[in-house]
């Protein structure tokens, strides 16, 4: 009787009968003189499984933080950035990417943002703005009376006068 049960549960699962016999005897090992190192062969698997996927989530995280800070930093390439030493030893010491690019980069930046803060002090060339370079505006006591005239003809056709 043990012997059908036993084939018809390797037929089930597709075993042939002798492969079925080594895996009731492994699981015999593990619940015997065994077990303590399995479940610490086991529990170091799992936990190089864990390490793993969460040296690939801080990745993705990394290179994710590395495409926002491309659009606020043009220049910013990761892969070159990652040959700086200094700027992976803050990386690794838990900076995130922008601080550790402006520590690395802090010079430079500083110079960038003197040349603009320079460029927005300087006053703008005539032609460029859309304004007129002189402004003037008509004194209404200066018009001559024909001037008045026309223009209260106007205003009374319903025309919006705006001086």
């Amino acid at each position: 009787m043990e012997e059908e049960l036993k084939r018809s549960q390797t037929e089930e699962a597709g075993l042939p009968e002798e492969r079925c016999e080594q895996s009731e005897s492994f699981q015999e090992l593990i619940r015997g003189k065994y077990r303590e190192d399995y479940l610490k062969a086991l529990g170091e698997a799992l936990s190089a499984q864990a390490r793993e996927s969460d040296r690939y989530l801080a990745y993705r995280e990394l290179l994710t933080q590395a495409e926002a800070l491309r659009g606020r930093y043009p220049d910013f390439d990761l892969d070159r950035e990652l040959e700086e030493p200094k700027f992976a030893r803050l990386l690794n010491s838990g900076v995130d990417p922008k601080t550790a690019y402006e520590v690395v980069h802090h010079e430079e930046l500083a110079g960038r943002a003197a040349r603009l803060a320079e460029n927005a002090a300087r006053p703008q060339e005539n032609g460029l703005g859309s304004a007129p370079a002189a402004v003037s505006k008509p004194d209404p006591r200066q018009l001559t009376r024909a001037e008045r005239r026309a223009l209260r003809r106007r205003a009374a056709r319903g025309e919006e006068i705006i001086w």
